[in-house]
This record gives C-alpha cells, sequence and structure tokens, in this order.
C-alpha cells in the first residue's frame, strides 16, 4: 500500500497474514515488523540508513499482556522493561531500564490506590489515593480533589476547572489566581477546535467528521502544521515552516521519534506505562508536536493529554470526567467510569476519541484500543490477532457515530431530568420499571436502563418519523421511543413490556 503526499511517497509491505512487514517513510526511514504465530508482535527496529532508533523484542503471557520488552542498544548492550500484572490482567509493576521501578495497588471497582516508586532499591515516592463511592478520585496524596453532580472534576492540587453544558472543559484557572489562563471551544461534533492559552490561540481543522485534525492555524489564520495520514488514519508526518517531520512509532503507539527530511534525529521520547513522559529531547520545530504517548494530544502547558471525548491526567491515571459509555456488566472494570485502559495501560488504550496508530501496531491489539475504548483491546486484538486490525478499518466511522450517539442520549436523559411532568409520565407505575430496576421511583436508576437501551437497543421505525429501541433487560424486554433532528435526541417515552 503506497500514500502519496505530494512528492513524497510512504509504503507499507504485508506479510502472507495481512500484517504489515515494513514500513518506509517519506524520506526513506522505517519500521521492520514480525509476529508470532498469534500475530502479536514479536520484534521491531525502527531506523534510518544511518542509525536505529529503536530495536526491541517482546514476550508475553498467556492472556496477551506483554511481560517483557528487551531494548536492544548501542554496541549490542542489552536492557529490560519488566511488567507484572494482576488475575484480571491489571498492572501491579513495571520495572524500567534505569533500575526504576514502580508499583501499584488497586480496590475492588478498578480504582487505582496506591502508587511507589522505587529507585535504585531506595524508596522515593509513594502517594496514596482514596476515592468517593461515585469511583471518584478525591484524595490523590495531599492534593484534594472535588466533583460537579455531573461527575465532572472542578478542582485539584493545581487548577480549577470550568464545564459547559456538553461537559466539556471551557476554562481552567490555576489555584490562588481569579482570571483563566485557558480556555477551549468546540465544535458540534464534540471536537475542540481552539485552545487559547495566556492568549496563544491554537484553532484545529479536521477533514469532515474525522476525529483528526488535517492542520491548526494561529488566531490571524496562519497555518501552523499541517498532517499527513494513511487511509487507515496512521499519522504519519508533521509539516510545519517549509520543513516535513516523520513519526515513528512504538507497538503501544507512542511516538518514540522524530527524523526530518535528511533521516536525522530531531526528536526522541520515553514514557511509563500511564504517558507519564520520562524523556523528552527535541529540536527545532520538532518542539513544536503536540502528539506522544498513544498517539494522543499531549497539552503540556496543563501535562495532561486530550482525547476528544474527555481529558486524561496520567500522573492520578484517571479521566477528570466520567465515561459517558457505562461499559459491560460483565467486566466490572470497565463499569468504573474514571479508569484508564481498564488499569492495563501496557496493553491498552482509552481515549474515546483521539486516535493515531500504524497498522502493524493495530494488530498487536493494545492500538485498537486507541481507537475504540480499552474494552475492545484484549477481546478484539490480542485474542483475534489481524481479524481485529480489518475490524478497526472497517468500523472506524461506525464506532465514532455510536460514540456521538452516545453523548446526544445523555444529554437528552439529563435534560428529561430537569423536566417534572416528564419525568412523572415516564415513571408511571403502569411502565413497570420494577421489573429492571431496584428504584422504580428513581428517575436516575430509570434513565441508566434507558441510556443502556439507547445504546445497545436494535432500532426500529416508531410512529410517522420517529423510532424505538428495544432489548432485554434482566430478561425483560424495554423500549424507549424517541425523535431524531439535527444530530439531536428527543426523547418521548419508555416502558418496560
Amino acid at each position: 500500500m503506497r500514500v502519496t503526499d505530494g512528492s513524497q511517497t510512504y509504503r507499507f509491505d504485508y506479510d502472507d497474514q495481512g500484517n504489515v512487514r515494513t514500513y518506509t517513510a517519506g524520506n526513506g526511514s522505517g519500521s521492520t515488523f514480525n509476529y508470532d504465530h498469534t500475530n502479536k508482535i514479536k520484534d521491531l527496529v525502527v531506523g534510518t540508513s544511518n542509525s536505529i532508533l529503536l530495536s526491541e523484542r517482546y514476550e508475553y503471557d498467556q492472556a496477551g499482556n506483554r511481560t517483557k520488552i528487551k531494548h536492544e542498544g548501542a554496541g549490542g548492550k542489552v536492557t529490560e522493561t519488566n511488567f507484572v500484572y494482576d488475575p484480571i490482567n491489571q498492572l501491579l509493576n513495571e520495572a524500567l531500564p534505569n533500575g526504576t521501578s514502580k508499583s501499584y495497588t488497586y480496590d475492588g471497582f478498578g480504582n487505582r490506590t496506591s502508587v511507589k516508586v522505587v529507585e535504585n532499591g531506595k524508596e522515593t515516592k509513594s502517594i496514596a489515593a482514596t476515592f468517593n463511592e461515585g469511583n471518584q478520585l478525591v484524595k490523590f496524596g495531599n492534593e484534594s480533589l472535588t466533583y460537579d453532580t455531573n461527575g465532572n472534576r472542578t478542582s485539584d492540587g493545581k487548577y480549577k476547572y470550568t464545564w459547559n453544558e456538553d461537559d466539556q472543559i471551557v476554562a481552567i484557572t490555576k489555584q490562588g489566581e481569579s482570571d483563566a489562563f485557558a480556555t477551549y471551544k468546540y465544535d458540534e461534533d464534540n471536537r475542540r477546535i481552539e485552545k487559547n492559552i495566556s492568549g496563544t490561540v491554537t484553532r484545529y481543522f479536521y477533514d469532515g467528521d474525522s476525529i483528526n485534525p488535517l492542520y491548526e492555524t494561529d488566531g490571524s489564520g496562519t497555518v501552523l502544521r499541517q498532517y499527513v495520514y494513511s487511509m487507515d488514519g496512521a499519522r504519519l508526518a508533521m509539516k510545519s515552516q517549509g520543513q516535513t517531520l516523520y513519526y515513528h512509532y512504538n507497538p503501544r503507539g507512542d511516538v518514540v521519534a522524530m527524523t526530518n527530511q535528511n533521516k536525522e534525529v530531531v526528536a526522541t521520547y520515553e514514557y511509563d506505562s500511564w504517558g507519564n513522559v520520562l524523556k523528552s529531547e527535541v529540536k527545532g520545530i520538532a518542539a513544536d508536536n503536540p502528539f506522544g504517548y498513544a498517539g494522543y494530544m499531549y497539552d503540556k502547558e496543563i501535562s495532561m493529554y486530550y482525547l476528544i471525548a474527555r481529558y486524561y491526567n496520567p500522573d492520578h491515571g484517571v479521566f477528570l470526567s466520567v465515561d459517558p459509555d457505562p461499559g459491560d456488566e460483565d467486566d466490572p472494570v470497565t463499569m468504573n467510569g474514571y479508569t484508564y485502559g481498564d488499569n492495563n495501560p501496557v496493553m491498552m488504550t482509552d481515549p474515546d476519541g483521539k486516535w493515531a496508530w500504524l497498522v502493524p501496531v493495530a494488530i498487536a491489539g493494545g492500538m485498537i484500543a486507541a481507537r475504540f475504548g480499552a474494552k475492545y483491546a484484549i477481546r478484539y486484538g490480542a485474542k483475534y490477532g489481524k481479524q481485529a486490525a480489518k475490524w478497526v478499518g472497517n468500523k472506524a466511522k461506525t464506532v465514532y457515530n455510536n460514540y456521538k450517539h452516545s453523548r446526544a442520549v445523555n444529554k437528552e436523559l439529563k435534560n428529561i431530568g430537569k423536566q417534572t411532568n416528564k419525568v412523572q409520565h415516564i415513571l408511571a407505575p403502569k411502565h413497570n420499571w420494577n421489573k429492571v430496576t431496584k428504584k422504580p421511583g428513581d428517575f436516575k436508576s430509570v434513565s441508566k436502563v434507558m441510556g443502556k437501551v439507547m445504546r445497545k437497543g436494535k432500532e426500529t421505525p416508531y410512529k410517522k418519523s420517529s423510532y424505538q429501541r428495544t432489548m432485554k433487560v434482566k430478561g425483560q424486554q424495554v423500549t424507549v421511543t424517541y425523535a431524531k433532528k439535527n444530530g439531536k435526541i428527543y426523547i418521548s417515552n419508555g416502558w418496560v413490556k
């Protein structure tokens, strides 16, 4: 497969199993991949004709979790990164090549309750984390955190956050100050279209309903950066000030290096499993590259990642707002609306929106989650290998549309909760909500059921221009009726048969 951008050509070559065997960037640098019999990446070499940027070998456990990375450095020196997991695949420990070891504990709801760091045999950090009954992080070491009634973080040890009615951050103020230093604007597809940091404006422009930015401008409309993508959505290069820089990734989709048109290394990066930046060495325009860990957009002014639907704090290891999709009832960890990557950040990424992945990386499993959420990674990636990559390519637009539908449903249910007459109508005894919830008179409980039906139920025409969705909940058939107009959902009723 080839991607052409002007005089530049990017090439992908495949093996007999449909896995990408080699990738060649527009400057002639590239990557070589080898896979095991289950189509997981066995080894990866990233480099130019002059140097090797990355040479790694990977080992996995029976669950498909990566347990070891062997790094081959200059002079043949080999170092290792090792990972340990609990029985439900949560990361317990990561031992880095520099002698640093990081360990983590969790409660039964999937909340990360402690972080300990040991460097050269000496404990240098020990942080306890406390969560409330809503799985919201309320204490992180000496840092206190608060939330609004919608589950959005309103303050922590560094910042105060202002949210709009769509549960999007619109302003951030430093603690102790009264004026916001960061403000944000979004379009009707919930994508960020403007960021203003202390008067410096960046605007983002997208191609149709894509979630990848094609280019960015300053406040006066001058183009700052443009991006080159493959047909599958892999971000291949950044163009700025007449120069082109090329992205190089590891299996998780982290940007580990950038090279220029002369194949010279102009940026190298290292991260821990949760996305904390351990190393960032950049030259020239590479300093303006906004993408890093797992291919996410990094807002360095707040040390967080912007992931379309939500913002992620890698230090805390949680999102700032609750996931609009409540998760899988068969998998309790996914029911926690704040956890990142089901607490398995080695294999999974969970942006609910922002994505950047190379085709061979998608096959590995972890990068599949970078587009579709953590709950798909093990289920579709490590388990089904290359078939998952095809699923990724075929369903990208469908899953993003489902995400937008879920946001519209949540917004409508929130609006209904403010309408006394409509709530009373939906909660009428004849609608039999007692068959599916212990609190049939509580709209919050009933709305959770309605939301599930609206997200996962089968849609069929109802009356005139309206629709209905139905599905079985606890063995009972639940129906929700609604109309659709201009991308919005208008729910009229719901009942249990």
